[in-house]
């Protein structure tokens, strides 16, 4: 059962790094995490493996210790990725023409910060859901 479980935590993020790529393309963000994981297709799917073996082999392995220490990885990871991204978008031409070029950078940044933690949130709950199914 803790594999099943594992299985689909890792689904989960690799569906999120998926959807952060198709979302960083479509904003032309740059960034440490856009560059380093997020530039281009091969560069996605080498992260993916080495985050996907990496993850299942942590999250088997805390599973065995205690359930809440995965819900805390979990939100780490998931956390770091989407953080990067949302701010990165805070600072987008796209962004900002189409909130308004009259609003502060630290109001933009703000908005796109509590973006970032209800994403979060919603990630871990699920999570939490998929550990106490």
């Amino acid at each position: 059962m803790d594999y099943l479980i594992c299985s689909v935590l890792v689904s989960l993020h690799i569906l999120l790094s998926i959807a952060l790529y198709f979302i960083s393309k479509s904003f032309g963000l740059n960034g440490f995490l856009v560059k380093r994981i997020f530039k281009n297709g091969g560069q996605l799917t080498t992260f993916l493996i080495i985050l996907s073996i990496s993850i299942f082999l942590l999250f088997i392995f805390l599973i065995k210790i205690n359930k809440d220490y995965v819900q805390i990885i979990n939100f780490l990871i998931s956390f770091f990725l989407i953080f990067e991204i949302c701010m990165k978008i805070a600072n987008s031409e796209r962004f900002i023409n189409w909130i308004g070029e009259n609003l502060e950078k630290s109001i933009r940044s703000l908005i796109m910060f509590v973006i970032s933690l209800n994403c979060t949130y919603f990630f871990t709950r699920i999570t939490h859901q998929v550990l106490n199914s």
